[in-house]
């Protein structure tokens, strides 16, 4: 579900819809055509207002603490499977922060602070808990590199100190199950976390 939110004047609109990527969104008042701005929103132009921004899975935690997408039944997919797997890959083309042969880092599209940067992987791993199923020197060589990275990475958001998370499994609210960093920054953290 896309929650969308159309400026018209001073005021703002919210609706949710179903939108199948790369497919126009058609009905009988408008046309949406998909891209994705600078901050990772999915912006529709429309033939009825000038733009229209959507945001995925943009609810807050429930009172219970559960972060949308962070089930069991997400946390079996197969990384190859997921929508970090079609970034990666390019299939789905998405505005870089940074990027090596290593990494891409794109901005989070429900960010939890001023500066909030997902650093993900280019080894498909699904998690912390998965590294014993992949090959232990390859991991050891990117995620050494990626760590490396990272103060370069938030230095383009203009974060000079900030918070690093990894989310594993579903009671750690891992939403998508590919190995990724939050870099989260711009703003005092609170302690303790979680």
């Amino acid at each position: 579900m896309i929650s969308c939110y159309t400026r018209i004047g001073s005021r703002l609109f919210s609706t949710k819809s179903k939108i199948i990527f790369g497919t126009p969104f058609v009905n009988s008042k408008s046309t949406l055509v998909p891209i994705i701005n600078n901050n990772n929103n999915f912006v529709f132009n429309s033939n009825n207002c000038s733009k229209r921004y959507f945001t995925i899975n943009n609810k807050k935690m429930s009172e219970s603490g559960a972060k949308p997408g962070a089930t069991e039944e997400n946390n079996r997919v197969n990384p190859k499977d997921t929508l970090f797997a079609k970034f990666v890959s390019g299939e789905i083309p998405v505005p870089k922060v940074y990027e090596d042969e290593y990494c891409i880092a794109i901005n989070d599209i429900n960010p939890q602070a001023p500066v909030h940067i997902l650093v993900i992987p280019k080894l498909p791993v699904g998690g912390v808990s998965d590294v014993a199923n992949v090959d232990a020197e390859r991991y050891k060589e990117a995620m050494g590199h990626i760590m490396s990275k990272i103060h370069h990475i938030a230095s383009l958001k203009g974060a000079d100190s900030y918070r690093l998370v990894i989310n594993d499994g579903a009671l750690g609210q891992q939403s998508v199950r590919w190995l990724h960093i939050h870099i989260l920054g711009g703003r005092q953290m609170n302690w303790p976390p979680g």
